[in-house]
């Protein structure tokens, strides 16, 4: 990049904005990545502001992954004997019968 192109991963930290001085749903953002990675909130929240800034953007949810793992490892837990599809649906906190449904479609 020449001098004059402003690439906002190279902004030295100490010109970074609080998460609290960013604006509207950049500020959202923000706090987002930082309750999961320390510290990246702010720097990430301006990459995605710089690449989509001003444009519509809608952001479907991503539970796909997410779902496949909780339900392999209730799988796991229950294959591995010793628990209960009771005490499977307290610690997932789900309903027993969401539990069943969960261990008969990946039996």
């Amino acid at each position: 990049m020449g001098p004059n192109t402003l690439d906002v991963t190279s902004i030295p930290e100490r010109y970074r904005p609080s998460v609290d001085n960013l604006p509207g749903d950049v500020q959202l953002l923000a706090e987002a990545v930082e309750s999961s990675f320390p510290g990246m909130g702010v720097p990430i929240a301006m990459v995605l502001s710089k690449r989509f800034g001003g444009s519509p953007l809608y952001i479907r949810k991503q539970n796909g992954a997410l779902l496949k793992w909780r339900n392999d490892q209730i799988r796991a837990m229950y294959d591995g004997g010793g628990i209960t599809g009771r005490q499977l649906a307290w610690y997932w906190q789900l309903s027993q019968s969401m539990i069943e449904k969960i261990l008969a479609d990946h039996g």
